[in-house]
């Protein structure tokens, strides 16, 4: 039994628990993961000493780790957006990584640190208090900023950077410099960890990103770093977050089992690998290839070359948000697409090549297509595929279907293994509940109806969480079958709890079986 160390990002189950669901696919490996309790909750940080002492103890008896930089430095994602920590505390911090690598040099670290993000938007929920007022102002700042300095500005803009600079308080200001400065010390000092040998492989996901911003300027001096130690290969830098686990489990999967899939993507437009995704920095194929890439796989556009197929239903001009479907599409770009071909061959490639199938349905952020959807339901697509996604922004979409496609491949879909392929069918019923049937139909109807008409506030439930909880499953039902006649793959179908993390209605959590 090969055991792989895990500090996830923070306790959702993006985070804490998808991984661990797919190592359930798998033979002869086990994740380990910190009990739930010691992971935080929102802004409350995760208990980095009780965490770092479970590591110390546990490595010796493992292989592998996967180390999320900015939970074991800041205490979860939203901390790497709010702390105060010292240049001096968390040096002290990165050392222990040094310390751990020391006692255990046979243990192979494959960590990942986020460039962290600097949302557009005035909300605190996941940032610093002040974001409620001057968060817009502060993204737009650094954009123009960092535009200055690598591409120049004009007047126009030289004029709004001048009354931002003079609008935001100088001390709210100061602050978030100040942690950006630690952010970026600890970026390159994971850097510099990956010359000293004691990362294997740095993956650096960009969260919410653009082209422009304190995101972009980070990547640029960690790619500086990167050349300068002579350490590109070793170092992955692209966007995303949520799925950075799942990506780096089936990385090591491929190496435990000396195993490297062949990825034939297809996509339902010509332009669809041209356009950049809502929250990311480069075009949806850039993307794609860096997801595969990191999980240990090789990209191909030959069918007859894979191991197994990505199917991308994917935008033809510009990505929109799910809700906005209903009344905004945008039939110029839907003109670009033809996802009725993409679902065809779908089945071709199933049945001529017998090889797996994942679906990752891009066309929108933070929820799926339902016309796509409904075209998948004709055409009876999910009994033909092993694995699906289309949540939150593109590339967490994209990696989580990428891993489970990986093991997916190397297990011949688990055709001879009923009970991971038990597992597996539960982990894509969980996917089509949470991604299309909640996010994209249940969710959007529980924010514009219920929420507003019952008081409740979908951010924080409070008192109200129990009562949305049993307003979900009774919808979610409902949708289980109508759509899909409760069944997956002539099995039944089963929604066993809808959880809510950080106490908000966005932060849905399925709990999925298959019997």
């Amino acid at each position: 039994m090969t055991k792989i160390l895990y500090v996830p990002l923070d306790d959702r189950d993006c985070n804490y628990q998808f991984p661990w669901l797919l190592s359930r696919m798998t033979e002869d490996i086990e994740l380990l993961r910190p009990p739930y309790e010691w992971m935080g909750f929102l802004k409350k940080p995760a208990d980095r000493e009780r965490i770092w002492s479970w590591l110390f103890e546990q490595a010796p008896q493992c292989e592998y780790a996967i180390l999320s930089v900015d939970t074991l430095v800041y205490g979860n994602i939203i901390g790497s957006r709010i702390h105060h920590d010292s240049l001096e505390a968390c040096g002290q911090a990165m050392d222990r990584f040094r310390l751990l690598k020391e006692k255990n040099p046979k243990l192979q670290i494959h960590a990942f640190n986020l460039a962290a993000r600097v949302a557009a938007y005035n909300d605190s929920h996941e940032d610093p208090d002040y974001w409620q007022d001057h968060g817009y102002d502060i993204w737009r700042c650094t954009w123009l900023l960092d535009k200055q300095s690598r591409d120049g500005i004009s007047e126009e803009e030289n004029a709004e950077l001048a009354m931002l600079k003079s609008r935001i308080p100088a001390e709210i200001l100061q602050d978030f410099l100040t942690r950006r400065e630690a952010d970026r010390f600890v970026n390159l000092t994971s850097v510099e960890l990956v010359k000293e040998g004691i990362f294997d492989i740095l993956t650096v996901p960009k969260d919410d990103t653009a082209e422009y911003g304190y995101a972009a300027s980070d990547q640029l001096a960690i790619s500086q770093k990167a050349a300068e130690e002579q350490v590109t290969h070793r170092v992955y830098c692209y966007p995303g977050a949520d799925e950075a686990g799942c990506v780096i489990f089936a990385r090591l999967f491929c190496r435990i089992m000396n195993y490297q899939p062949v990825i034939y993507v297809r996509y339902s437009s010509l332009s669809g690998s041209s356009v950049v995704p809502l929250y990311e920095d480069r075009p949806l194929g850039e993307s794609i290839k860096w997801q595969i890439f990191s999980a240990g796989g090789i990209y191909t556009e030959s069918p007859a070359d894979s191991t197994c197929m990505l199917a991308v239903n994917a935008p033809g001009k510009r990505q929109i948000e799910a809700a906005q479907q209903a009344k905004g599409r945008d039939l110029s770009s839907d003109n670009c697409t033809n996802p009725e071909e993409l679902l065809c061959y779908v089945s071709y490639y199933a049945e001529r090549y017998k090889r797996p199938v994942g679906i990752c349905d891009v066309t929108m952020a933070n929820g799926c297509d339902n016309a796509f959807m409904e075209r998948m339901r004709s055409h009876q697509t999910i009994d033909q595929i092993q694995t699906f996604g289309g949540w939150n922004t593109a590339e967490n979409t994209n990696g989580t279907v990428i891993a489970a496609l990986i093991l997916a491949s190397y297990y011949d879909s688990w055709i001879t293994r009923p009970d991971l392929k038990k597992n597996a069918d539960a982990f894509l019923l969980r996917s089509l509940i949470a991604d299309w049937l909640c996010q994209s139909n249940a969710l959007l109807q529980f924010l514009e109806d219920y929420a507003p008409a019952h008081g409740i506030d979908p951010g924080f439930l409070k008192e109200r969480e129990e009562e949305t909880r049993l307003w979900f499953l009774e919808r979610l039902n409902t949708l289980l079958e109508e759509k899909m006649d409760k069944k997956i793959k002539g099995r039944e179908a089963f929604l066993k709890e809808i959880r809510f993390n950080w106490n908000g209605a966005y932060y849905f959590a399925i709990d999925a079986e298959v019997l």
